[in-house]
């Protein structure tokens, strides 16, 4: 890649700082990943016209990655 643009694919490096963030607890880092990307998908959601997107953007949990809210 050129420039100031980061990579998007993650090395065994950044696997292993996420996880050693939380612990050593996969779990733990994999609920705290699902929770930034429903975060920035609504953040998205929120910023973008609908009726450009026409609703086809959608977080973890309009994709039926999470449960539903209670």
């Amino acid at each position: 890649m050129t420039g100031d643009t980061p990579d998007p694919h993650p090395t065994e490096a950044d696997i292993d700082a996420v996880i050693e963030e939380f612990a050593g607890e996969p779990r733990a880092a994999i609920r705290a990943l699902l929770h930034d990307l429903a975060v920035l998908a609504a953040d998205y959601e929120s910023s973008v016209s609908k009726g450009y997107v026409r609703g086809q953007i959608g977080g973890p949990r309009t994709r039926g990655l999470l449960p539903s809210k209670p």
